[in-house]
């Protein structure tokens, strides 16, 4: 029969003489239709919830809120946000934005009106700010800015440049002055690198300020060492050579590295290398001094 009528039993079960099954919520009536008595318990899933929320007043209206509330946040502007580090500036900002209709409770703007006041922000705060991006997350309207670092006149330097130390000449790198070496020179400390005096062709002195960088290659040896404890060599080896470079200079870039001995007392291991390296020489000197 129930075929006949397209009935559709989901989980029939016989229970203490008595058939449990679900069916379809627009199919109770048509079950009503037989002669065969039938007991109602209970109704299960979304429908169920929907019956449940609308016998109780206060769920509505909680639902209701809930959604406008939903609705609000996607088209309104609830709270402004500006990240910056300049309190007068934070305050103009915000006198700025509400000559741009952005306020609290103001409509969330579309990407070209971002970009239309981000515009605008940048041509007023040009003088003041170094980075600035306007942008919107949710219902929060963001400004972030950096401060502009105040540029600083770079005052002319008469020193000389003299070699801190032995090496031979790879390149140099000078925006004034006059270059006393030429490249493959092999220098020794003291020996004066960039000059601050110009002899023109008419005998005459001139006195011109001195800056730039003298990179050599210098010859170093180090070494290093550590407690014998019976350690794995190994591992002992690149513990030294470690601490090693820890000593190199900072500015300094390894050409070569040559391990020249490990020696090996009953106290103590001891590592000896030999670098090249790639460092700048120069070091200023005292103004108008002379070579070393």
């Amino acid at each position: 029969m129930t075929k006949n009528k397209k009935i559709k039993l989901l989980h029939l079960r016989l229970k203490d003489d008595m058939y449990t099954f679900y069916i379809p919520t627009y199919q109770r009536y048509t079950l009503r239709a037989f002669e065969q008595p039938v007991h109602y318990i209970k109704t299960i899933g979304l429908l169920k919830y929907v019956l449940f929320l609308s016998r109780q007043y206060l769920n509505i209206l909680g639902v209701v809120c809930f959604m406008a509330s939903v609705i609000a946040c996607s088209y309104f502007v609830f709270d402004i946000q500006i990240i910056g580090t300049m309190p007068q500036v934070n305050k103009q900002m915000m006198t700025d934005l509400k000559k741009e209709h952005v306020d609290i409770l103001s409509p969330l703007k579309s990407y070209e009106r971002l970009n239309e006041i981000l515009s605008n922000f940048k041509t007023i705060y040009k003088d003041k700010v170094e980075y600035i991006n306007i942008y919107q997350v949710g219902s929060v309207f963001h400004v972030e800015y950096t401060k502009r670092k105040q540029d600083k006149k770079e005052k002319d330097d008469y020193q000389n440049l003299y070699a801190k130390k032995d090496g031979m000449i790879e390149s140099f790198d000078v925006d004034s002055g006059l270059i006393k070496i030429k490249k493959n020179d092999y220098v020794k400390k003291g020996d004066l690198l960039v000059e601050n005096t110009l002899i023109s062709t008419q005998n005459e002195t001139k006195i011109i300020p001195v800056k730039g960088h003298v990179y050599a290659y210098t010859f170093n040896q180090y070494e290093a060492s550590v407690k014998n404890v019976n350690q794995d060599q190994g591992e002992v080896f690149y513990q030294l050579l470690l601490s090693i470079r820890a000593k190199l200079p900072t500015d300094a870039v390894i050409d070569k590295e040559n391990v020249l001995q490990m020696t090996k007392t009953r106290s103590k291991i001891t590592l000896k290398v030999h670098y090249t390296l790639l460092e700048d020489i120069a070091i200023k000197g005292e103004e108008n001094e002379g070579n070393h």
